[in-house]
């Protein structure tokens, strides 16, 4: 039978710790030690091995992300909470920064003659600041995308918590005041066209700009079976 050689280099100490080996398995020449590992039924599974140990490696992994979720979900409402906390801290020091710079009022005008008091009030009327919510009531509607804001969240924020109608859209968020949404709301009713240009006609120009772009943006839709426009906000 012709025989086959297979040349193995090995280094002093590979030769010297395989030559152990076989003398502690019983073998007297070093090639039976290596024809009985090369053919050994086992050595398959240690082929095998680094895919084991690969798919190992992917189960502990995948726990390791599961748990890491699980760790994370709990702190997700408490960032939401500081957010919102935030924003009003940011808000309560921009009305004590408006305050601060304003001028101080005297003693005598704290406290001016019976017959001084009338005009005084009408002049102190007529020279406050408007507020946020005072803007949006004389507006009827605002949208975020034409405000330049700082802390636009705060503004937003502080517009709904005094009454404001807010309708959040994938672009923007836009602030209604009550009697703007109300009269707004009433009108759709009254609208039995399906034809959005049609019904544009029908409103105003600032109810006709808001009805365009929520249609646009899928939050009103025209109902089929009551044959009226109908919100989905």
């Amino acid at each position: 039978m012709l025989m086959k050689i297979i040349y193995i280099k090995l280094t002093d100490e590979e030769y010297k710790e395989l030559e152990e080996k076989a003398r502690k398995e019983g073998y007297v020449l070093m090639t039976d030690y290596i024809k009985a590992i090369l053919f050994s039924p086992h050595s398959s599974e240690a082929y095998s091995l680094p895919q084991n140990v690969n798919d190992l490696v992917s189960q502990i992994t995948s726990r390791l992300e599961r748990k890491v979720q699980d760790l994370i979900n709990p702190f997700t409402s408490q960032f939401e909470d500081l957010k919102k906390r935030i924003a009003e801290i940011v808000e309560r020091i921009d009305e004590l920064e408006s305050k601060i710079e304003s001028k101080p009022i005297t003693k005598e005008e704290r406290l001016p003659q019976p017959s001084q008091r009338k005009s005084f009030e009408s002049t102190k009327k007529e020279g406050e600041k408007k507020t946020a919510i005072d803007i949006l009531n004389e507006q009827g509607v605002v949208f975020e995308s034409e405000l330049k804001l700082k802390n636009a969240d705060a503004y937003f924020s502080k517009l709904e918590r005094e009454g404001a109608r807010i309708i959040y859209t994938e672009k923007e968020r836009i602030a209604l005041s009550q009697e703007f949404f109300d009269k707004f709301i009433d009108k759709l009713k009254e609208i039995k066209s399906p034809d959005p240009a049609e019904a544009e006609s029908k409103l105003d120009p600032k109810e006709a700009k808001l009805f365009k772009r929520l249609v646009s943006e899928g939050l009103i839709i025209f109902d089929g079976e009551t044959k009226t426009w109908k919100p989905l906000f």
